[in-house]
């Protein structure tokens, strides 16, 4: 019992005295919290619906100001209540009082709690008092939201509780911050510095990683669990969703900070007040810190600079010996720090910055070489972008559970692995694009790639081929399989500038269309699938879905699916003929004054709109070069042309391409977007253009003879 009330003694005295000194700090955030939040809906509570998504992005914590100050009050509270710890004569003054200083410190800790937590709490009260019904068409993120109330108490009673979490994590940190330091200023700085520092360092190893480890994937879960490691961050990217598992780890980080500090606070010595740091220990590793961070600045800043990897390697040596020095100079508060104490710890943080270097490159732990053993792979989701250009849909995201798809895509992965050489440094010149491969292991943990590979390799690959006319993948990517609410529309279209969108509303329609092109994919060949040629058209299928893990399952999402109509969907076409949409969009050589032929050979050409393109306007050849072209006028060559051409170059620097130039010019058409217009016009037409190309192994005869 006398443990108990030696470790956990309030003096009452104390904090009332705390109170009172320090009121203004809870009357100004009281007033940011009140004249962000509260007083403009006040001003506009006769028409609230307005103000719909300002309350929807406030209660979630997107509001700047909220943000603002769940940050700096926490620190400015901290600072100002243990501002005592940094001055010799209050030091002493305060500890020479018949209190012991556990009392002190939970005395004085218990007054900043109060002193952060009473303007939430009060304004949470307005909120729930003035609380009614608010509803909007669209959330704040563009989603369905209608017959959501956007202005419920169990919204406001969350802002409460996860504000209350933010804040009182930030305090404890800075509270920490201030325990460690020896004068104001470096108290501030530190606590600002400490509350991000964690989820600082986990983004720079995660660049390290990204650098130095081929096939590290830095995007997905290692964003969120990034930011997670703060509430104030992850308050930013989580729109306010607390859930109970990150709830209970915010906790628990502010009852480790606040006995650690406890701790801490017993072991200071009074005379180090006004030094940089109050503990030798910190000396070194605020020190290293700083070199690290420091290190890693120059080094991917000389990255991005230099051509070569001796850059990195120069700015990480630079940036060492930069930074340590600076940081000596913080932690002494001396420039006097040529000795030889100084040079020993350069020498013990240089040789942990060379042996972390090397074991980056070495690839120590063997992430570069694992592929999990396809027999203790639960699932396994793929994703590529050239997938996307026939078939999107930006929410769905398939995991193959087949355990033949499962081989498959191990043995792709293994493939990956052995051609390192080729996908390591990608070059711009080739058509590439990302894949990202993520595993769910009967092991608590899970395992995730990332690849860049060119086109040429994906066409040519037997694991590609079996998985995507696989009957599993072909289930994954049914229109049928997709757990819709209702369908809204289809859409189809050509790239032609000339043509208009086919709008399809009808619900009769919209299943026959359904029906047919379900039927094409589920018999389409890889082959026919990744094709860069032309394809008929392209239909966007326009739908609304629940999404079930959202905070708000009941809101409906508009979104949609893609799929291009290849010319072998012979269903698809068939039902476009019979229903009079085919003509619309055909590619008709009828319609088309002449195609310009050039062969764009360079080293540094990109995708996109040569320089060469503005030139294609003129009426005679261009001379012998670079600009050289070829006028197609026949109408059978164009036609044949249209049937074979492809829409995509795959070696930027070495390709044939094609500008079509349409008889009707502008003033002719009516352009519902007139930024295709524009875009025209800035290459110097008065007609409507659409470019096409020719890869190797496709390229016509007359082309190869002419610009040879």
């Amino acid at each position: 019992m006398k443990l108990k009330a030696s470790y956990f003694s309030i003096s009452r005295p104390l904090v009332i005295e705390n109170l009172r000194r320090f009121w203004a700090i809870p009357v100004l955030a009281f007033l940011v919290y009140f004249l962000s939040g509260v007083f403009p809906i006040l001003m506009s509570y006769n028409k609230l619906n307005r103000m719909g998504n300002y309350i929807e992005m406030s209660l979630n914590n997107q509001q700047p100001f909220y943000m603002f100050a769940h940050l700096m009050f926490p620190v400015i509270t901290a600072v100002i209540i243990f501002k005592y710890l940094q001055s010799i004569s209050s030091v002493s003054v305060m500890h020479s009082m018949p209190f012991t200083r556990a009392k002190l410190y939970q005395s004085g800790f218990l007054s900043g709690l109060i002193l952060i937590l009473l303007p939430i709490l009060v304004n949470g009260i307005i909120l729930l008092a003035i609380s009614k019904p608010v509803y909007n068409d669209y959330d704040i993120y563009g989603n369905l939201a209608k017959n959501i109330n956007l202005f419920a108490r169990a919204d406001i009673l969350n802002w409460i509780w996860v504000s209350f979490i933010i804040v009182i994590v930030v305090y404890a940190v800075s509270v920490f911050a201030g325990i460690l330091t020896g004068n104001s200023l470096m108290h501030f700085a530190t606590a600002l510095w400490f509350n991000f520092l964690i989820p600082a360092l986990y983004a720079v190893f995660i660049a390290y990683f990204t650098h130095f480890f081929y096939g590290f994937d830095s995007a997905g879960s290692w964003m969120d669990f990034g930011m997670s490691i703060s509430p104030f961050l992850k308050a930013l990217e989580n729109a306010g969703e607390f859930g109970l598992g990150v709830t209970l780890y915010y906790i628990a980080t502010f009852l480790v900070l606040y006995g650690v500090t406890f701790v801490l606070y017993g072991r200071r010595k009074l005379e180090r007040a006004t030094d940089t740091l109050a503990f030798g220990f910190m000396e070194p590793i605020i020190c290293y810190l700083i070199a690290f961070l420091g290190m890693t600045l120059l080094g991917f800043y000389f990255d991005v600079l230099g051509e070569s990897e001796f850059y990195m390697y120069a700015g990480l040596a630079a940036g060492t010996l930069i930074f340590f020095i600076i940081g000596q100079m913080i932690v002494k508060k001396t420039p006097r720090i040529y000795n030889k104490r100084s040079l020993q710890s350069f020498g013990i943080y240089a040789l942990i910055a060379i042996l972390f270097i090397v074991s980056l490159n070495l690839d120590v732990t063997g992430f570069e070489r694992r592929v999990p053993n396809p027999d203790k792979v639960k699932s396994v989701s793929l994703s590529e972008g050239f997938l996307s250009r026939y078939y999107y849909h930006n929410e769905f995201s398939p995991e193959f559970k087949d355990p033949e798809n499962i081989k498959a895509i191990t043995a792709l992965h293994q493939s990956l692995i052995d051609d390192k050489q080729r996908f390591e440094n990608p070059t711009q010149n080739l058509y590439n694009t990302s894949i990202k491969l993520g595993y769910e292991l009967s092991s608590p943990f899970s395992m995730s790639r990332r690849y860049i590979i060119d086109y040429l390799f994906y066409r040519d690959s037997a694991e590609f081929k079996k998985i995507f006319e696989s009957k599993e993948f072909k289930e994954l990517y049914s229109i049928k399989n997709i757990k819709y609410e209702k369908l809204n529309s289809i859409s189809l279209n050509t790239n032609r500038p000339i043509s208009q969108t086919i709008e399809i509303k009808d619900a009769k329609k919209i299943k026959e269309f359904i029906d047919c092109i379900d039927k094409d994919f589920r018999e389409q060949t890889f082959e026919d699938m990744v094709s860069l040629k032309r394809g008929f058209a392209y239909a966007d299928i326009n739908f609304a879905y629940k999404d079930d893990n959202s905070g708000s399952p009941d809101r409906l999402i508009e979104n949609s699916i893609s799929y291009n109509i290849t010319k072998n969907h012979k269903y698809t076409i068939q039902w476009l003929e019979e229903n009079g949409y085919a003509e619309q969009l055909k590619f008709s050589a009828n319609e088309i004054q002449y195609i310009e032929f050039y062969h764009q050979v360079n080293e540094s050409a990109s995708a996109g709109y040569p320089e060469a393109v503005k030139e294609y306007s003129t009426v005679n050849p261009l001379p012998d070069g670079e600009g050289k072209s070829l006028r197609i006028t026949d109408p059978q060559t164009i036609q044949t042309i249209l049937d074979t051409c492809e829409t995509q170059n795959i070696n930027y620097d070495d390709y044939y391409y094609g500008i079509i130039v349409y008889k009707n010019g502008f003033e002719d058409m009516d352009i519902s977007d007139p930024r295709t217009k524009e875009m025209y016009e800035k290459y110097g037409s008065e007609y409507p253009t659409y470019q096409i190309y020719f890869n190797e192994g496709n390229i016509p005869a007359f082309l190869t003879d002419y610009f040879q």
